[in-house]
């Protein structure tokens, strides 16, 4: 898709289409999507009710994160994890214990950050 203008833009669809490439199996839209909801995903402009993505942040996006999925939604573990202790530290509340525990495991492995990626 080198063919495509750095600003060209495109719908979540044709997003997914085009990260699939370096991910090498297919990704869909909704994953997609759903990256912007976890704060991990590329740089997306809300156009009335359509998300519009633009190849030049799909670009930078993939130099800085790399061409993984299972690596982009890491940090998205980590960071719903570090919600809920807040919750919990304020709340005295302990009923998250478990859960923080399960996305504790499926979050960055070995000292991996996403603030670190490059």
């Amino acid at each position: 898709m080198d063919e495509l203008t750095p600003d060209m833009e495109m719908s979540s669809r044709e997003a997914a289409a085009y990260l699939s490439g370096p991910a090498g199996y297919t990704l869909n839209a909704k994953f997609v999507r759903d990256l912007k909801y976890v704060d991990m995903g590329p740089v997306v402009e809300k156009r009335g009710g359509r998300l519009v993505y633009r190849k030049s942040a799909l670009d930078a996006f993939l130099s800085e994160n790399g061409p993984d999925p299972e690596v982009w939604i890491q940090g998205g573990w980590k960071k719903v994890a570090d919600q809920l202790r807040g919750i919990a530290e304020v709340t005295g509340d302990t009923g998250f214990d478990q859960m923080i525990e399960t996305l504790d495991k499926r979050g960055p492995q070995d000292g991996w950050d996403p603030d670190q990626v490059k």
